[in-house]
C-alpha cells in the first residue's frame, strides 16, 4: 500500500534538528520546498551546509528568553512559521541506585519546559490571519514509563497534559494544539537499551515503526486540526499489555532492582 504524500506547508519551525526524527523532518520539508527554520542549541556545520535554504537558529530551549529573542527575531523579519513542530528531546538515567535530581532536572527542562517556552511566546501574539500549528513530539512513554528514566516519562506525561488542555482551550482558533504520541522509533535518543535482556529489545524491535513513516504521519497531522496521532499504531498492543501488567502484576517493571540488577535497598529488620 503506497503511502499518502503531505503536501507543502509554506514555512515551519522545528526544534532539535542535529539527529532522528528532527533531523529527518527538516531533510523532508527542506526537499518539499517548505521556509524551514531550525533551532538547536548547538550548530553542526555539516548539516548547515547540506541546507543552505534553511535557517539556522541557535538557542537553548531551556531559557524562555532566548525563545522570546527568537520569536522577535521572526517576527521583525516577518518569518512567523505556519507549522511549530517542537521535537527537542533528550533522555537519561536518573533514577537508578539514587534519585539524581540534577539529570532528572535537566530533562524536564528540555522536554517539557523547552516546549512551554514556544507557548508562551506564541499566545503573547495577537491573533493572526492564518492558523497556526503547534505539534509536540510527546510519547507512548507518558502512559507506561522506564522508572530509570523518571524525568522523561514525567516530562513527557505533563506535556500530554498541557496540550490536552490547550487544544480544547484554543478550538476554532488560529493556533492549532497537536500532538504526536510516538512509539518506538530508531533514533538516537538513550533507551537504555543495553542494560535489558535481548528478549526486551527484540520486542521492542518487533513493535517499532520507521523513521520515514514518523515523519510521514507528523506532517499529514500537521495539516489537518486532529488533536492527537500516535505513531506506530503496532505499538498500541505492547504500551497496553505493559500497562495491565504493571495493574496485574505487583512490581513488573517497577525498577525494584537497579539496572545492575542489585536489590534497590534492603527490607527492614522489624517488618
Amino acid at each position: 500500500m503506497s503511502v499518502r504524500r503531505s503536501t507543502p506547508v509554506p514555512s515551519v519551525l522545528i526544534t532539535g534538528t542535529t539527529s532522528g526524527v528532527g533531523r529527518a523532518l527538516l531533510e523532508h520539508y527542506d526537499h518539499a520546498g517548505s521556509a524551514v527554520i531550525s533551532v538547536n542549541r548547538r550548530r553542526v556545520p555539516q548539516l548547515e551546509s547540506r541546507h543552505p535554504r534553511v535557517r539556522f537558529e541557535h538557542a537553548d530551549v531551556r531559557s524562555p528568553e532566548a525563545v522570546e529573542a527568537l520569536f522577535d527575531r521572526l517576527v521583525r523579519d516577518r518569518q512567523l512559521p505556519t507549522v511549530l513542530i517542537l521535537n527537542a528531546g533528550i533522555n537519561r538515567v536518573d533514577n537508578d541506585e539514587t534519585f539524581q535530581l540534577p539529570s532528572f532536572r535537566e530533562v524536564v527542562d528540555t522536554n517539557l519546559y523547552g516546549v512551554l517556552a514556544f507557548v508562551a511566546a506564541l499566545t503573547r501574539l495577537p491573533p493572526g490571519p492564518v492558523a497556526r500549528h503547534v505539534v509536540a513530539i510527546s510519547s507512548m512513554a507518558n502512559y507506561v514509563g522506564n522508572p530509570y528514566g523518571l524525568g522523561y516519562h514525567a516530562s513527557k506525561r505533563a506535556l500530554t497534559s498541557c496540550f490536552d488542555v490547550w487544544s480544547q482551550m484554543y478550538s476554532g482558533s488560529d493556533l492549532v494544539f497537536q500532538q504526536v504520541m510516538l512509539g518506538p522509533v530508531p533514533t538516537t535518543i538513550y533507551d537504555m537499551g543495553e542494560h535489558f535482556p535481548a528478549w526486551v529489545r527484540r520486542t521492542k524491535d518487533a513493535f517499532s515503526g520507521s523513521l520515514d513513516g514518523a515523519v510521514q504521519a507528523i506532517t499529514q497531522l500537521a495539516q489537518t486540526r486532529k488533536k492527537k496521532l500516535v505513531y506506530p499504531k503496532r505499538a498500541v498492543p505492547l504500551y497496553v499489555g505493559m500497562y495491565l501488567g504493571q495493574s496485574l502484576v505487583p512490581g513488573l517493571f517497577r525498577g525494584r532492582k537497579t539496572l545492575n540488577a542489585q536489590p534497590r535497598r534492603p527490607v527492614p529488620k522489624s517488618e
